[in-house]
């Protein structure tokens, strides 16, 4: 029983990675079927852990298509689940995430509530992965309130941390943001080569834009 167990554990968590890989390549049909296998299987085994990042990953399939209701469902619902565990560092991926769902729909003071908390947990518990994560999402909000220094010192903070991680996906991410930032603050050419950089970095690590931005 224990080896079928963990077969089926290992199976849940490759179709899980497979689902991360094809979102990043841009096939989300494909992704959404891999996720839902994985979710399947977990719930099978009553791994709630596992069942909360499942829906997670489906939350950001969802949001990287746009369907913001469906991907703050499907969050909330993670939530809920990491909350009753008292699984801080899934807490925070989960605020996060929704904060980026109320950042997408115009929800800036929301969205900054729920970054803020967000950070404050991954700083707590060490976290540097989500302490860049939630830093640069947090940056994109005090952007979007005209708060361009603090905005500044949170992308670059992010930035830093993820060369460190090796995250390229992650610095791509914060170019883009960078990038923005530089255009605003009237320096075009820079934005330029910024914006260029993040493209190429895409390119190499065949990730497209999502359809949401």
């Amino acid at each position: 029983i224990n080896g079928k167990r963990g077969d089926a554990e290992i199976r849940a968590k490759a179709l899980n990675a497979a689902g991360n890989l094809t979102q990043q390549q841009g096939d989300y049909e494909a992704a959404r079927a891999l996720y839902q296998e994985s979710l399947a299987i977990f719930s099978e085994l009553g791994d709630r852990r596992r069942i909360a990042g499942s829906l997670v990953n489906l939350g950001n399939l969802a949001k990287a298509q746009g369907k913001y209701p469906a991907a703050r469902d499907l969050y909330e619902e993670g939530l809920v689940i990491f909350r009753e565990l008292g699984h801080r560092s899934g807490i925070a991926a989960s605020l996060g995430n929704l904060g980026i769902v109320a950042y997408e729909q115009g929800e800036y003071p929301a969205s900054r509530a729920l970054h803020e908390e967000a950070l404050s947990i991954s700083l707590e518990e060490g976290h540097r992965w989500g302490i860049a994560n939630m830093s640069c999402n947090l940056g994109n909000v005090l952007y979007q309130q005209g708060e361009f220094t603090a905005a500044l010192t949170l992308q670059l903070e992010s930035l830093a941390t993820r060369y460190e991680l090796g995250d390229r996906l992650g610095i791509q991410d914060s170019m883009q943001s960078l990038a923005l930032l530089a255009s605003t603050l009237g320096n075009s050419d820079l934005a330029a080569r910024i914006w260029g950089f993040a493209e190429r970095l895409r390119e190499e690590l065949c990730a497209p834009l999502p359809p949401n931005e």
